[in-house]
């Protein structure tokens, strides 16, 4: 009786003893590019009090905007050796970790955020989790979208395609943003982002490839006078990535809860991206930019449809995999 006494304090102190564990106080640190201002930014703090909410404070999210944990290609390597806990990733700078998710940001790829939603929360998107975790130990926690991307110019209103001819587009210097450009006919010039103001003003580059609201969020609008509505890219949703040390600080609840929170943030994105686009064009046309809307959409389509097979190579040259996202039922 004895023994057995011993026995079931042993297993209570060993319970006790995980239960401890599992709810230890853990810090995370999360990274991206965009200024505080940002939606991005706005939404990752309304994460880390969603997280704090629900897990009493134990477990904090700390976001830390403008590159100040390094360029997103550096987080990419640090998220790797655990540098960095966690980072909001561009689909091109995260195929480092999976080639395939390079295909999100594939030119007319969406139609609308059902759309993106019903991908990388459906079948697609959970063989991309696994995928990323077995091949690399990262772990995609959430999805966020990324706006719809037109081209800001200086002094060239970009009426048709034919006006972005061997025009100096500044491109976030990882795939498939160069390519994009290059089928468009531009001359596609890679340029940091931290860097794309000086480079505007300097007149480096004619002009970049931007979402309307990082027009207003980086001040673009001293440095260019002309929005190019060609809407190449509709969220484009990027993986909220984690390093494996960090993940595993967690127990599998608060995983879970980790995962809510993100999602809460998110969909404060979305919404803020869909709420805040007219205000935005509003603010921006007071601001002195002229708003342009090339009469041959079309032709812009027709173009990045050509250059799918070259793009494909980015994602491991499978370009029915652009075929099965474009048509997935949402």
């Amino acid at each position: 009786m004895k023994q057995f006494s011993l026995l079931v304090a042993a297993c209570a102190a060993t319970l006790s003893f995980s239960a401890a564990a599992n709810a230890q106080d853990v810090t995370l640190k999360m990274g991206h590019v965009l200024a505080p201002t940002h939606q991005f930014h706005k939404g990752m703090e309304l994460a880390s009090e969603k997280l704090a909410e629900s897990t009493d404070g134990r477990i904090k999210l700390e976001v830390f905007p403008s590159s100040q944990l390094g360029t997103e290609r550096d987080m990419h390597v640090s998220v790797r050796t655990g540098g960095v806990d966690m980072l909001l990733a561009s689909p091109g700078g995260a195929s480092v970790h999976l080639p395939e998710l390079a295909v999100l940001d594939a030119p007319y790829l969406f139609e609308n955020d059902d759309h993106w939603q019903a991908v990388v929360y459906g079948d697609v998107g959970k063989e991309w989790e696994k995928d990323v975790a077995d091949n690399s130990g990262v772990h995609i926690m959430g999805w966020f979208p990324r706006g719809t991307r037109h081209v800001i110019t200086k002094g060239i209103p970009l009426n048709s395609i034919g006006d972005i001819e061997n025009v100096k587009i500044r491109v976030a210097d990882i795939p498939p943003y160069p390519q994009v450009f290059k089928a468009f006919g531009a001359t596609p010039t890679p340029v940091a982002f931290s860097e794309m103001y000086s480079a505007l003003q300097a007149g480096v580059v004619d002009g970049a490839d931007v979402p309307l609201d990082t027009i207003l969020a980086q001040k673009l609008f001293e440095v260019s006078d002309h929005v190019n509505l060609i809407a190449w890219s509709f969220a484009a949703p990027g993986p909220i990535l984690m390093s494996d040390s960090a993940f595993n600080k967690l127990s599998e609840e608060d995983q879970q809860k980790l995962r809510e929170a993100l999602r809460a943030g998110t969909e404060y994105i979305a919404k803020a991206f869909t709420e805040n686009e007219a205000s935005v064009q509003d603010e921006l046309e007071a601001k002195g930019m002229t708003f342009v809307t090339p009469g041959d959409i079309d032709a812009w389509r027709a173009a990045a449809a050509e250059g799918i097979p070259e793009l494909a190579e980015l994602w491991g040259g499978d370009a029915e995999l652009y075929t099965r996202i474009r048509d997935t039922e949402h």
